[in-house]
């Protein structure tokens, strides 16, 4: 039996590891992540890297909650006294990182750089309905719309590409593409493109005591089997799983986070080139495809099949078993191919990256289409290739991911709409124009439901887009590390509220 003396040397010395161990990571969370930022002005980037890193850096007038319910930001509250018209107050003793208040003349400029056509943000499409923004009595903000589409255009107000810059930050001749200055929780300390990401908390941040942390580490480690040898051995804190795999690696000393995501794999396709014109061969892919097959060998079973709304967004979405598209069914798709003039197939190339798993899934799907006659040959580029191509509508069809959302015309409007800033499909069909204008000028929820249901019908027969699943967003931590919670539009807004045990 241990002595009385032993036992107090014992609990000493157990005492000061404890002590030493908690000051060791002096409040800085390193967390891993797969892809590097692709550039940090907040207006304009697109990428889901930079996305993640810029929601902690920069603010929008509104933001979501756990539950996805908007909820105020940048504006202490908001009115919407008709469906033309939007007001925000603007919360005052609100902080630029430099060290400036934000006024609503930052507000106004921020989404007149947004809506400037020479600008090119992927958020103008958001706001083209928009009449005129103008000051009211210095501290609020009026938007007149010229269609009564107010209850479509409030949730564009929350995300990353309607974040509030700063005017004299911007106009000083500041490269936003790389140097941050939002009112965010965490300022931007240091990038080494490749390696790692650093932010330090913002101590002027409006709200009391948070951020709890005192940085974030984003460590790029683009490796799956990296990023879990990391945790698994102390070097990293928090990291994306990338792989559902992996979390036969981390099982009981780990906290598994496990989150349906509003986001899905696509095929998107060049409705300009050869074959793709005909829109029976694009839905020919649509029965071609055998999805849970898909979500089976690439997610091993982690997710599941969406249309074209996510099937949790059930106020909007047209559920995928209503669609026979959504079933697999390759005679089906040998007869539509047959109706086309293909009845041997044809051959095209698939353009992808290695990110996210967008080379496997294009794998499984080359498989599943030469069970159709149908060649497809992989072409797999550099994430910023792909990115460049994806642009420029550069391919004959892509795999990639694309993030979703609650309300279905932020989802649809800038991706299918003739001209959307997001289109990049080639896709144009004024029956669609028409349906998109009234489902965001329409008042009336049941009358909206049946717009946009009758919406959801023409995508999947004409198969602009071939909607595939939606995965789950899969994080893991250490044990002390507290109050993480990724929500379903894949945000990491809550890292503001971590905390270490």
């Amino acid at each position: 039996m241990m002595s009385k003396k032993l036992l107090i040397i014992a609990l000493f010395v157990t005492m000061f590891l404890s002590i030493g161990f908690a000051a060791s990571n002096d409040g800085q969370l390193k967390f891993g992540i797969d892809t590097d930022a692709e550039g940090f002005d907040p207006n304009q980037v697109t990428s889901f890297g930079s996305h993640r890193v810029l929601e902690n850096i920069y603010e929008s007038l509104l933001q979501y909650d756990q539950d996805m319910n908007l909820i105020p930001s940048i504006a202490e509250s908001y009115e919407t006294p008709d469906p033309y018209t939007v007001i925000f107050k603007i919360r005052e003793n609100v902080k630029f990182h430099d060290g400036t208040d934000l006024t609503v003349e930052d507000v106004l400029y921020t989404f007149n750089r947004i809506m400037d056509p020479d600008y090119g943000s992927p958020a103008a499409s958001y706001f083209s309905e928009v009449e005129s923004i103008k000051e009211l009595d210095g501290k609020r903000v009026e938007f007149k719309l010229k269609v009564p589409m107010v209850n479509a255009l409030l949730l564009n107000f929350a995300g990353v590409n309607t974040s509030i810059v700063s005017k004299e930050f911007v106009e000083a001749g500041n490269n936003m593409q790389l140097k941050t200055n939002g009112t965010g929780p965490f300022v931007m300390d240091e990038y080494v493109a490749g390696n790692y990401i650093t932010l330090k908390k913002f101590d002027d941040y409006y709200v009391n005591n948070v951020p709890k942390l005192s940085s974030i580490k984003f460590l790029i480690i683009p490796e799956e089997v990296s990023r879990i040898a990391a945790l698994r051995n102390g070097d990293i804190d928090l990291v994306k799983v990338g792989e559902p795999l992996s979390l036969k690696m981390l099982q009981n000393k780990f906290t598994i986070y496990r989150q349906p995501t509003l986001s899905y794999y696509l095929i998107g396709i060049n409705c300009d080139f050869g074959p793709f014109k005909n829109p029976l061969v694009r839905r020919a892919l649509n029965y071609a495809i055998n999805r849970e097959n898909i979500i089976k060998m690439v997610s091993f079973g982690e997710g599941s099949v969406t249309g074209v709304m996510n099937p949790s967004v059930k106020a909007w979405a047209v559920q995928p078993s209503e669609f026979s598209e959504f079933t697999y069914n390759p005679k089906k798709a040998k007869e539509l191919l047959a109706e086309a003039g293909y009845p041997n197939g044809f051959e095209f190339v698939i353009t992808t990256a290695s990110k996210y798993g967008f080379d496997k899934v294009a794998q499984v799907i080359q498989a599943q289409l030469s069970m159709v006659g149908i060649k497809a040959t992989i072409d797999i580029v550099e994430w910023g290739i792909f990115i460049k191509k994806w642009k420029e509508i550069d391919f004959n069809a892509f795999v990639s991911l694309n993030g979703g959302s609650i309300e279905p015309d932020k989802q649809l409007y800038r991706t299918i709409s003739t001209g959307g800033s997001t289109n990049k499909f080639n896709y144009s069909k004024a029956e669609v124009d028409n349906l998109l204008n009234e489902g965001r000028s329409a008042v009336d929820t049941a009358e909206r439901k049946e717009i946009y249901n009758e919406l959801q019908k023409i995508l999947i027969e004409d198969s602009p887009i071939i909607f595939l699943y939606s995965p789950n967003n899969l994080f893991a931590s250490q044990e002390n590390v507290k109050d993480f919670a990724p929500k379903s539009n894949e945000s990491l807004t809550s890292l503001k509220y971590v905390y270490f045990e």
